[in-house]
């Protein structure tokens, strides 16, 4: 394919309709899936980089998040041919960690999902996206090409795709662990779909990548009604990669989402996540706990969006910064004129562990009716000195002292995440805990 297939236009990559059509036969995808992806090319080709007078777009540059033209044509001209050397032997490495009993998934660009045994027999059918029609329906519903420059870009040309289905009234006895090596580029996108009345706990672990990795993935989740998902996202990049990742729950009638996100990696990375209440009697909680130091760049947006009326959300997002990181916080709830009845509740709590970092936190409320509960919290602080005096006196040192405060700190979204995912995210946050000290 011609360099000319990819040029860019105001440091925007765009993407040929000959690069598109290319790689959705490379992949073996359904016809039904190119005419999608043109459709959200021909979105993506409209759009402009976002304006960075928005809020959402205020502290963080969309450039960095972006692969360069020639990264992409490079990555998308090959989707067939893995992921290069380094990123096969991570990808490996983590596929090792994980025990056979554990119902797990890797997905890697080019080469599809791969599963182990006991995802095989945990009733749930998987298989990569689009290569039957039967996902004409689902996507997009919950995170269109209309959503935004990213989402467009990653339905035109996401290079690993995944479907997960969960069958009716199924109530997996094990959390289904999907672990998403983070390549040059990377363009992954799932689809998971949980039946009537099915239970299912979902970990999505985005991992490796190197210096200057770019990562631009969608993530979209169809709760049926009666179904209850709990979705654990884990960004445990490594430091130079830069990402954004939009994650999007649509709840349907009496369904619950119930999302836990831990954020420790990456050098800039951006996270979009939400649930749209669809249907009366669905209830959302998003749960997250960011920890940076250095120079890392996080900046986290939330969507509780309620369509339907009598539907509950909740937010909790702790935040602690050391060295000279950054953190944003732009968390929206928009409560529409036919949703009467509803409640929701916003809460963002950050601690700055150091004088170099920084956090900037704005709640957003929309709400276009009346009969609704509806209130939002936010706090910046460092740590109180007299905590630190009090367990210094108890002969604790400085380190320890701090670590035991921001466990404390972040005690509240840990014990709402699954006894099966709690070992797993403590690790993290113990491992995290221990650089950050040693950084501030």
């Amino acid at each position: 394919m011609a360099e000319s297939a990819v040029l860019s236009v105001a440091s925007k990559p765009t993407v040929s309709t000959e690069m598109v059509t290319a790689l959705s036969r490379t992949l073996g995808e359904h016809p039904g899936a190119l005419a999608w992806r043109l459709r959200a090319l021909a979105r993506y080709d409209a759009l402009t980089l976002p304006n960075r007078t928005e809020q959402r777009w205020r502290y963080t540059d969309p450039l960095a998040l972006l692969p360069s033209a020639e990264a992409l044509l490079r990555k998308l001209t090959s989707a067939a041919s893995g992921s290069g050397n380094e990123t096969a032997q991570q990808a490996a490495a983590e596929w090792k960690r994980l025990r056979d009993d554990e119902p797990a998934v890797l997905l890697m660009p080019g080469d599809g999902p791969r599963l182990n045994a006991a995802a095989e027999a945990a009733g749930v059918a998987i298989a990569p996206l689009w290569q039957t029609d039967a996902d004409e329906e689902l996507i997009g519903r919950a995170v269109p090409a209309a959503a935004g420059l990213f989402a467009a870009l990653n339905g035109a040309a996401w290079n690993a795709g995944m479907t997960v289905r969960i069958p009716a009234g199924v109530e997996l006895d094990q959390p289904l662990r999907i672990v998403l090596p983070a390549a040059a580029v990377s363009l992954p996108r799932l689809l998971i779909e949980v039946g009537p009345q099915a239970i299912a706990t979902v970990i999505e672990e985005h991992c490796g990548g190197a210096a200057e990795s770019r990562v631009v993935s969608v993530t979209e989740l169809l709760i049926r009604p009666g179904a209850r998902l709990h979705h654990v996202l884990v960004q445990r990049w490594q430091d130079g990669v830069h990402g954004h990742m939009t994650v999007r729950g649509r709840i349907e009638r009496d369904a619950h989402f119930s999302s836990a996100t831990a954020a420790f990696g990456g050098r800039v990375s951006k996270l979009d996540l939400g649930g749209i209440l669809a249907g009366a009697g669905a209830h959302s909680e998003l749960r997250g706990v960011v920890l940076g130091d250095r120079r890392q760049h996080f900046d986290h947006h939330t969507l509780h969006h309620h369509l339907s009326g009598n539907t509950r959300s909740d937010i909790d997002f702790k935040v602690a910064m050391a060295g000279r990181s950054r953190s944003t916080y732009t968390g929206l709830i928009r409560i529409e004129p036919d949703a009467p009845q509803s409640e929701a509740y916003q809460e963002n709590r950050n601690l700055l562990l150091s004088a170099g970092s920084r956090a900037d936190s704005i709640p957003e409320l929309e709400i276009l009716t009346d009969e609704v509960s509806c209130s939002h919290g936010a706090t910046v602080a460092p740590i109180d000195p007299e905590q630190l005096f009090y367990l210094g006196s108890r002969g604790l040192g400085t380190d320890e002292a701090i670590q035991l405060i921001v466990r404390g700190f972040i005690a509240s979204v840990m014990d709402r995440l699954p006894e099966t995912v709690q070992t797993t995210v403590a690790e993290l946050v113990s491992a995290r805990l221990v650089r950050v000290t040693g950084g501030i």
